[in-house]
């Protein structure tokens, strides 16, 4: 693992505020990864997780980077500065573990700016539900009520299977639209999933979310590894863990801005 020692008057300067956007990045996670670009996380995020994150749950390689968990303890990578509008996408492996969760993702809410609402946008690989990818919109104001715009794709019918070879997969986030897209067995790049803003026609379509919960703000990229705690909730989601070790291997990740 590659770590930064900064002193506190660089690191006052080494991280964007959430109201600017950064530029282009990709990490091929070259034994370890580009500490300019993420933090490893220490801390824990309560019910449905049944893990706290500890920066030392990885595995370096010359090409890649393992994060892996343990009963209690599971791993979580966040980007240092904040990203507008553009492509977030990567190619990743996942054990087969159930009630564990690997994910690529957007995120930002009142811990970044007082006030700001819970904005997220989600990959998820659930062994739990199968050979399937888990899409996801979460929006929650501050103190409100939080809402989600869940939709599951069946891998199978592009010929692939994260469990057993690596996926490439990712999303084009917009304005107005989110779109998310794999490569299939193929190398062809299919859309799996598209969403749009309420376009103001007094009619919220199946495939629209309402504008004031479209992510508007800048937000962090994130990549984890957990499982959970066998509460209700994490019987929903992400499902029953057993106690069993578990690892995800992400090959690269990288931003692309519009």
């Amino acid at each position: 693992m590659k770590k930064l020692w900064l002193p506190l008057a660089t690191l006052c300067v080494a991280f964007l505020s959430p109201s600017l956007s950064a530029n282009y990045f990709k990490d091929n996670f070259s034994w370890g990864y580009n500490t300019s670009i993420w933090t490893a996380r220490q801390g824990d995020n309560g019910t449905p997780f049944g893990c706290s994150f500890e920066p030392n749950m990885q595995s370096p390689s010359e090409h890649g980077l393992t994060l892996t968990l343990s009963q209690g303890t599971c791993s979580e990578l966040q980007s240092n500065q904040f990203y507008s509008y553009g492509k977030v996408q990567g190619r990743l492996k996942s054990g087969n573990v159930a009630g564990t969760v690997s994910s690529i993702f957007t995120y930002t809410s009142w811990w970044d700016s007082p006030g700001r609402a819970w904005q997220e946008i989600d990959i998820e690989l659930l062994p739990s539900l199968g050979n399937v990818v888990h899409t996801n919109i979460i929006y929650q104001p501050q103190g409100g009520l939080y809402q989600s715009w869940e939709q599951d794709i069946d891998l199978s019918q592009f010929g692939l299977d994260y469990r057993e070879n690596l996926l490439m997969i990712g999303f084009d986030w917009s304005s107005s639209v989110i779109r998310w897209y794999l490569y299939d067995a193929n190398g062809q790049e299919q859309t799996i999933r598209t969403v749009y803003k309420d376009n103001g026609d007094g009619v919220l379509a199946n495939n629209e979310i309402p504008a004031y919960a479209w992510p508007v703000d800048n937000t962090k990229i994130m990549i984890n590894h957990w499982h959970g705690d066998n509460s209700q909730e994490a019987n929903y989601f992400p499902g029953q863990y057993y106690g069993a070790s578990s690892w995800v291997y992400y090959d690269f990740i990288e931003y692309i801005p519009n």
